[in-house]
C-alpha cells in the first residue's frame, strides 16, 4: 500500500472497514477484529495511530509484534492469513495489517461465535442475525437446502424442454432423471435420493405446492395510485412460465402504437421497451430471497411500472457496487435460468437497461434497494438523455475527469467538483454513471473513497 493512500485513510478515520490501534494490548481483541472484517468487507487495521487520528508511532519490537499479529490470526477459525505491511511516516513507525473478505461459502468464528462489522464497531451475531448471516453468506442456501420432492413430483415434459433447449434431447434414452439431476447438482445422493429446492422452482409438476412464495401477482391499477384495480392476475407456475406469463400480462395492460417502417411494415410499438421489463422480471425471479414468504409485485400504473421482489441486495455486493458486477443469491437458479437464455452473469444489466431507456426517449430505471426488498421502476416520463455506447457519448465533464485521470492514479469527489466546478450533487451522479457503465471502479468507502480508472473499458 502506498504512503498517499495510508494518508488518506488515516485523514478519514475509522469506518466499517478501518479501525486504529494505538498498540497491540490483546490478542483476543485482535482475533475478534480480524475475524468481523473477514466475515464482512474485509478491512484494515492501522497500529500507531490514535483515534484522533495522530500518528504516534510504534514503540515495541516490530518483529515480535508481527509474531502476536499471526498469532491471532491463528486463532480464528479457519485461520485468516493478513497482510503485514510495515511502513515509515513522519519517522515513525506503523503496521497496517490488511484483511481480505471471506469468499462466499466461508466465514470465520472466534471461540465459537461470529463477529462482524457493524459501522465502525466489532458485533457477535447471535439467534436470528446468525441464520440472515448465514443465508447471506451461502452457507444457509435456499437453493442448496434438500426438498421432500421425490422423482414422481417431477414433470418430464418440463425436463424434456430443457434437455432440448440445452442440445441433449436424447439424454434421457440413456440415462434416467435421477441421473440428470445429480450431474447438475440438483440433487444428490447417499443412500436415497435427495433433490434439491431449486429443482422444484423449475421442474415440480406442482412447485406451488411446495413453495407457494413463488407466486407473482401482478395488477394494473388506474390512475397513479394503488387503489383502483383494473385488471389483475396471479400467477403460480414455475419459473419459466412464471416469466412469460408476467412479461404477457405487462404487455397487455400498457399503451402501444403502430408505426409504419421506410418498407411499408407495420409494427406496434409498445410504451416501453419490452426487453427492458423482461430484464427487470427475470432479475426480480433469479435474485429475489427465496427463503421469504412475500411474492414478487408486478404493478402497472399510468405513469410507471413497479417491479418488487423480496430481498434486498445480496451480502457482499455493497450500493455502490450495484450493476457493475453479478452477485448471484441463488447460484443454481440463476446457471438454469442461464441455460434457458434469460440471463448472462456479466453485470451488465443495469447499462443495457439504462441505455434502452434512453434509446426509448424515456428516463433511466430507477433501483430502489430497502432493507428487505428490491424495486424496479420504469417511467414513461420523456428526456432528452443520450445512450453512452462509447467513450465519446459522455458528458464533457466526465470526459476531463477521465483526461485527468490518465495523467494521475486515483481522483475523489471534491478534485472532480474542483475541476469541472460543479456541485457535490452533480460531481456524484456523473461519477456514478461512469461506474454503473464501467469506465471507473470505487475503491475503499465512505469519505475515505476515490476513484480509478477502468483500463479494460478503455482498450
Amino acid at each position: 500500500m502506498e504512503k498517499r493512500q495510508i494518508l488518506d485513510i488515516i485523514k478519514s478515520g475509522e469506518s466499517q472497514e478501518v479501525e486504529f490501534k494505538e498498540s497491540f494490548h490483546s490478542s483476543q481483541t485482535f482475533s475478534e477484529l480480524m475475524c468481523a472484517f473477514a466475515n464482512t468487507y474485509g478491512g484494515i487495521i492501522i497500529i500507531g495511530v490514535n483515534p484522533k487520528k495522530e500518528i504516534i508511532g510504534i514503540k515495541e519490537d516490530l518483529d515480535k509484534l508481527q509474531q502476536k499479529i499471526s498469532a491471532s490470526a491463528q486463532s480464528v477459525s479457519p485461520p485468516i492469513i493478513p497482510k503485514i505491511e510495515i511502513h515509515t511516516i513522519n519517522k515513525k513507525k506503523i503496521i497496517v495489517v490488511i484483511i481480505q473478505k471471506a469468499i462466499d461459502g466461508t466465514f470465520h468464528t472466534f471461540n465459537g461465535t461470529i463477529r462482524v462489522r457493524i459501522g465502525s464497531t466489532t458485533k457477535k451475531i447471535e439467534g436470528s442475525q446468525m441464520i440472515e448471516f448465514l443465508q447471506g453468506k451461502q452457507v444457509l442456501s435456499f437453493d442448496e437446502t434438500i426438498s421432500r420432492a421425490k422423482i414422481k413430483d417431477m414433470d418430464i415434459n418440463k425436463i424434456k424442454q430443457y434437455l432440448e433447449i440445452r442440445g441433449q434431447k436424447d439424454f434421457l434414452r440413456s440415462h434416467s432423471i435421477e441421473d440428470l439431476l445429480i450431474s447438475l447438482n440438483l440433487a444428490t445422493k447417499n443412500g436415497y435420493l435427495k433433490i434439491k429446492n431449486s429443482a422444484l422452482l423449475f421442474f415440480a409438476k406442482n412447485p406451488i405446492f411446495f413453495h407457494p412464495q413463488i407466486e407473482i401477482k401482478a395488477a394494473r391499477f388506474d390512475d397513479v395510485e394503488p387503489v383502483k384495480i383494473l385488471s389483475h392476475e396471479l400467477i403460480q407456475s414455475d419459473l419459466i412460465e412464471a416469466i412469460e406469463r408476467s412479461l404477457s400480462f405487462v404487455k397487455s395492460n400498457i399503451p402501444k402504437s403502430v408505426e409504419i417502417t421506410d418498407k411499408a411494415k407495420r409494427i406496434e410499438k409498445f410504451q416501453y421497451p419490452i426487453d427492458v421489463i423482461r430484464e427487470a422480471i427475470v432479475n426480480a425471479v433469479a435474485h429475489r430471497d427465496y427463503f421469504s414468504k412475500d411474492s414478487i409485485q408486478i404493478y402497472v400504473f399510468d405513469d410507471r411500472i413497479e417491479i418488487t421482489n423480496p430481498g434486498s441486495l445480496p451480502k457482499g455486493l455493497p450500493k455502490e457496487l450495484f450493476g457493475t458486477i453479478s452477485v448471484q443469491r441463488n447460484p443454481l437458479t440463476y446457471r438454469i435460468l442461464r441455460d434457458y437464455g434469460y440471463v448472462e452473469g456479466l453485470g451488465s444489466g443495469v447499462p443495457r437497461m439504462i441505455n434502452r431507456m434512453r434509446e426509448y426517449g424515456l428516463t433511466d430505471p430507477e433501483f430502489r434497494i430497502y432493507e428487505h426488498f428490491f424495486r424496479v421502476i420504469l417511467r414513461n416520463r420523456r428526456t432528452e438523455t443520450k445512450p453512452i455506447k462509447t467513450y465519446i457519448d459522455l458528458n464533457e465533464r466526465q470526459i476531463k475527469a477521465l483526461e485527468f485521470l490518465k495523467k494521475n492514479k486515483s481522483i475523489k469527489t471534491i478534485t472532480y467538483m474542483k475541476i469541472n466546478n460543479v456541485s457535490f450533487g452533480t460531481a456524484i451522479r456523473d461519477i456514478n454513471e461512469m461506474i454503473k457503465f464501467k469506465y471507473l471502479k470505487k475503491i475503499g468507502a465512505y469519505r475515505g473513497a476515490y476513484y480509478i480508472l477502468n483500463e479494460e473499458k478503455l482498450k
